[in-house]
């Protein structure tokens, strides 16, 4: 019976790429920069293919953070601080909460049955400011952030770090997140059982298999019985 819900931040909690990129246009204002849609769709291609080598071990988190908008200012030809745009990005992405439909009242409703604690590949200052600002951080019992872990999602030291944090067992939690590569492959491996968030109906053409899968957070509460 679990006890204990573990959820993935980015794309399960918030929408990534709304807060993406409102952060970006914002970024590029305060740095006089001139920006169009178009720039967003290049740095999506950047970050998503870093953090798929994040997700296979060939970088660190920090390594995608710090290399991103190298990658950018070279596709786009422009000139920049690359080190001061990823700044500017990281405080206004901290700021940036725009949420998933009807997750506040399924962390309402799951928080009067479960512990809930974020599990979350990223930046723990960024993450608690975004739950904060949320008016979301009183659902959660804990976040669990890779930065302040050491280790990131899927790898098995991450599971065993945020399991050292607490009293549970793997068969007492659910892992809920949108990621087949990171938080399903990572629950799979941990010997925890998981349910594959995907709101847009994408096929599962891996060989990662998660226990559930629902299209609607509210699909959760049914789930789960709530």
């Amino acid at each position: 019976m679990y006890k204990a819900i573990f959820l993935d931040i980015d794309d399960t909690v918030f929408n990534f790429k709304k807060c993406s990129e409102s952060a970006l246009e914002k970024t590029f204002s305060t740095m006089n920069l001139n920006y169009d849609e178009s720039i967003f769709d290049v740095f999506t291609e950047i970050d998503e293919g870093l953090w798929v080598k994040q997700k296979r071990n060939q970088l660190t988190v920090a390594e995608v953070l710090d290399v991103r908008f190298v990658h950018l200012k070279e596709k786009l030809g422009i000139d920049y601080d690359s080190e001061q745009v990823q700044a500017h990005f990281g405080n206004l992405l901290g700021e940036q909460c725009i949420m998933e439909p009807g997750i506040e009242k399924v962390l309402e409703k799951l928080s009067s049955e479960y512990r809930i604690y974020a599990a979350s590949n990223g930046v723990l200052t960024m993450q608690k400011n975004r739950l904060q600002l949320s008016g979301l951080r009183k659902y959660f019992t804990d976040l669990f952030v890779s930065d302040d872990i050491g280790y990131a999602k899927p790898d098995i030291n991450y599971f065993k770090e945020c399991m050292n944090k607490t009293d549970l067992k793997t068969s007492e939690i659910l892992l809920v997140g949108d990621s087949l590569t990171s938080d399903i492959a990572g629950a799979n491996i941990a010997g925890i059982e998981s349910c594959w968030y995907n709101p847009y109906g994408f096929e599962n053409n891996s060989e990662v298999e998660a226990d559930f899968e629902i299209n609607h957070l509210d699909d959760l509460l049914r789930l789960l019985d709530v």
